[in-house]
């Protein structure tokens, strides 16, 4: 519909968005789905901005534990260890506001609360088993797959996104290798124990309710609470 020349518009000024407060301390949360024979795990809480100062480095921290696939803790011991599931992975994902640090799997229902107490020991103990090797493995793969990370147009154009989008500097990319490449030991511990702290995450169990929920009081944090009923 037209606009008339004697329409009048007012201006509507936004408040600013309040960033939600920190997880402190941890907290338990149950969806239940009654015979489930799968148990669905996600764990985080709000972390950073892909803009903040930590962010990469907190990524580099995070690829031993459960970044990297096959070589991750979270998926040597959950997987490879115990066969609790198939497959489990962490990340933090951020843009201008903080995002999530989220760990996710998908467990048998039987094994729900020692995945669980697995996953919160593997975070409990990051900080103080992190070795050498285990960043010398980070940096040897961040390093090398960056040579091919750019190849395709796509990848091109993401990464014009990013430089459009967060102000950052034409070669970004490399200022990230030397990141990686500058990162010490007692750093990424410091991260480990600043960024992956269990006692802080949530944790969000979706599975049997009957079998699994008055198990999970187990897990050492308050009761449990059930949603969604």
């Amino acid at each position: 519909m037209p606009i008339s020349r004697n329409s009048s518009f007012s201006i509507v000024t936004l408040p600013a968005p309040t960033a939600a407060a920190g997880q402190a301390p941890a907290k338990v949360y149950f969806v239940d789905v009654p015979d489930a024979k799968q148990s669905v795990l996600q764990v985080g809480y709000r972390a950073l901005a892909v803009t903040d100062p930590d962010y990469y480095p907190a990524l580099v921290t995070n690829y031993i534990l459960g970044g990297g696939g096959f070589a991750s803790r979270l998926t040597q011991q959950l997987r490879e260890g115990k066969g609790y599931t198939y497959g489990i992975n962490s990340s933090f994902s951020g843009s201008k506001s903080a995002g999530p640090f989220l760990i996710a799997s998908g467990v048998r229902s039987n094994v729900t609360l020692e995945s669980t107490q697995l996953v919160k020991q593997i975070l409990q103990d990051y900080p103080s088993t992190y070795t050498a090797a285990d960043l010398e493995t980070t940096r040897n793969f961040l390093v090398k797959s960056n040579a091919r990370a750019f190849e395709t147009a796509g990848a091109k154009l993401a990464m014009l996104d990013n430089i459009s989008k967060y102000g950052w500097r034409p070669d970004y990319v490399k200022e990230r290798e030397q990141i990686v490449k500058a990162m010490t030991l007692p750093q990424v511990q410091a991260l480990s124990q600043k960024y992956l702290d269990p006692s802080k995450m949530v944790w969000l169990v979706v599975g049997d309710g009957k079998t699994q929920l008055p198990r999970m009081k187990e897990l050492g944090f308050d009761e449990p609470v059930l949603i969604g009923k």
